[in-house]
C-alpha cells in the first residue's frame, strides 16, 4: 500500500525565503506516515485503544534536494519499505508534480512500546503482520552512528502544553523546532540543509527542561537534547 497526497505548499509552512521550511518538511513526513499507518490500521490511536501500546519514532533520516516555493504543487508518497519482528521502516518521498523532480526523501524507523511495561512489543501484537508487503526502498537513506564529541550549551527550553502530542509526550517534530530555533533566521536565507538525521531516546513531558547542546564540524553539526540527565534526542544537520 502506498499513501499518496497532492497539494500546494501553504504559506503557513514557509519561512522567510517563501519556501517550505526545514521544519515543515518533517511535518509533511510525519503526517504522511501517520495517514499511511491509519490506512493500514496500525496507527497510534489504534495501538492505544486496541492493544494498550504506542508507536514511537526511533530514527529518522532525511535528504533534502530542494525546498519547494509557496503554492508550488507537490506529490507526497509514503510506504512501508521494510520490517522485522519489532521494527517498521517507512519511506516518504516529496516530488514536484510539474516535472517529477525529487524534493526530499526520508526514512523513519518505528517500534511499538507496551503502555504498561514500557517494553518493546512485536509488531504482530499491535496489528502488524509478518507478511506485510513492502515497496522498493528509496536509496541513500541509511542511519549513521554519531561521534561522541565535546558540545557547547546553546540554550535551555521548557516543554509547554503546545509541544505535546496525544500521548502527552513531547511531539517528535518539536525537538527539531528546538534545534532550528538556535539558528538566526538569516541562516536559512544564506544556507541550505542537505541532510537531517534524528535519533530519538528518552521521552520528555510537559514542564521538563531541555538543554540543547551543539558541536560543529565543518558543514556538519551535531546536537544533543538532554533532560533530567538523559538524552532525549541526538541530531545531525548537514549543510550544502
Amino acid at each position: 500500500m502506498i499513501y499518496t497526497k497532492t497539494g500546494l505548499v501553504p504559506a503557513s509552512m514557509c519561512d522567510g525565503t517563501t519556501r517550505l521550511s526545514a521544519l515543515a518538511l518533517l511535518q509533511l513526513e510525519e503526517d504522511a506516515v501517520t495517514e499511511l499507518m491509519g490506512d493500514l490500521h496500525i496507527d497510534g490511536l489504534t495501538a492505544m485503544r486496541e492493544y494498550d501500546a504506542m508507536w514511537v519514532f526511533v530514527k529518522n533520516s532525511v535528504r533534502v534536494f530542494r525546498r519547494p516555493a509557496w503554492r508550488e504543487k507537490y506529490r507526497l508518497r509514503s510506504f512501508v519499505s521494510g520490517h522485522s519482528s519489532a521494527k517498521l521502516l517507512i519511506d516518504t518521498e516529496l516530488s514536484s508534480t510539474e516535472n517529477h523532480e525529487p524534493l526530499f526523501h526520508a526514512r523513519l524507523e518505528l517500534c511499538a512500546l507496551d503502555l504498561q511495561t514500557g517494553h518493546i512489543r512485536k509488531a504482530v501484537t499491535v496489528g502488524g503482520s509478518d507478511d506485510m508487503p513492502c515497496e522498493e526502498a528509496l536509496s541513500e537513506l541509511s542511519f549513521n552512528r554519531f561521534p561522541k564529541c565535546d558540545s557547547a550549551l546553546m540554550e535551555t527550553v521548557r516543554v509547554r502544553s503546545t509541544n505535546l502530542d496525544y500521548c502527552s509526550h513531547t511531539n517528535n517534530i518539536e525537538y527539531l523546532r528546538f534545534i532550528l530555533n538556535t539558528y538566526a533566521a538569516r541562516t536559512f536565507e544564506e544556507r541550505e540543509i542537505s541532510r537531517i538525521e534524528i535519533h530519538y531516546g528518552n521521552q520528555t513531558f510537559e514542564g521538563d527542561e531541555i538543554a540543547v547542546f551543539k558541536h560543529s564540524d565543518m558543514q556538519t553539526e551535531y546536537f544533543s537534547l538532554v533532560s533530567n540527565g538523559k538524552t532525549a534526542v541526538d541530531c545531525m544537520i548537514v549543510w550544502k
